[in-house]
């Protein structure tokens, strides 16, 4: 376990000697910047006191949205290089020569990426509720369920990447990161346009997609739990209903199962491995 908490911090510190920090700000900045601009739009009609109540709650979910975003894309940039570059670069053989089991490796590796992305991307969910607190005068904060949804996006993406590090190059894993990013992203638009086209194939494939990388189980539940917030007309509304279904609880586990067998999976495959 020991070795296990020695790669990990050795992994932290390496992303802040690469100053992936600077990043972190440029994002944090970008989420004050969000809400910023939606302040001025909705300062355009500040008698419009529908405009007033509305704003805010958007700017919540949509800012979630962009948290989200960061923080995947955040856990995907440690993870694609974790491995991969180290075995490019040579530094791994070294670390493997020494009584490191090639599990140990793996594991501190991922509880190294994960701590950093999941510290930014907590960080980033906080400014946005006190962003929106500040600047629009409420913060909502009974939707505080919301962002630990959220944590599990870099969880998802991170445990993935690291995965396609254990046997591709660093671009490759980065191209394979990209695809499965988008396969989980398509499966939204595919259900809509078959909702709307009634063409059962999208409809189905849509229904397959979402197994594959389960991204929009998450998307569910965050929006499940920011539905307190969300206007009565668009909670009302026909197109909501028929396409944002309630989501059950086994779609949470469902989520932690599977990244708990892509971990595995990177373990074994880096052991078969011949470094």
């Amino acid at each position: 376990m020991r070795a296990i908490w020695l790669i990990a911090s050795l992994t932290l510190k390496e992303t802040m000697r690469r100053r992936l920090w600077v990043a972190s700000l440029l994002a944090s900045l970008a989420v004050v910047g969000f809400v910023f601009v939606a302040k001025l739009g909705a300062s355009v009609r500040a008698n419009d006191p529908i405009v007033q109540s509305v704003v805010p709650r958007i700017t919540l979910i949509l800012g979630l949205d962009v948290v989200k975003f960061f923080g995947s894309v955040m856990a995907m940039t440690l993870a694609s290089g974790a491995i991969a570059l180290e075995i490019e670069r040579g530094m791994l053989y070294a670390v493997l020569y020494k009584p490191l089991r090639r599990y140990q490796v793996v594991l501190g590796k991922w509880i190294g990426i994960l701590s950093f992305a999941l510290l930014n991307t907590l960080f980033w969910a906080v400014l946005l509720y006190v962003c929106v607190r500040l600047m629009m005068g409420r913060a909502y904060w009974e939707t505080w369920r919301a962002p630990l949804v959220v944590l599990l996006y870099p969880v998802l993406f991170g445990t993935l990447t690291l995965l396609f590090s254990t046997f591709a190059s660093t671009g490759l894993t980065i191209a394979l990161s990209i695809i499965a990013a988008g396969v989980a992203w398509s499966e939204k638009p595919m259900r809509e346009f078959g909702i709307v086209f009634d063409i059962e194939t999208l409809i189905n494939v849509a229904n397959n997609v979402r197994w594959i990388v389960p991204m929009n189980h998450l998307r569910r539940w965050v929006l499940e739990e920011m539905a307190v917030i969300v206007p009565e007309r668009m909670l009302a509304s026909q197109r909501f209903q028929a396409f944002e279904t309630p989501p059950g609880g086994w779609e949470i586990g469902y989520v932690f199962g599977y990244v708990a067998v892509v971990l595995l999976l990177a373990i074994f495959v880096f052991q078969k491995r011949d470094v």
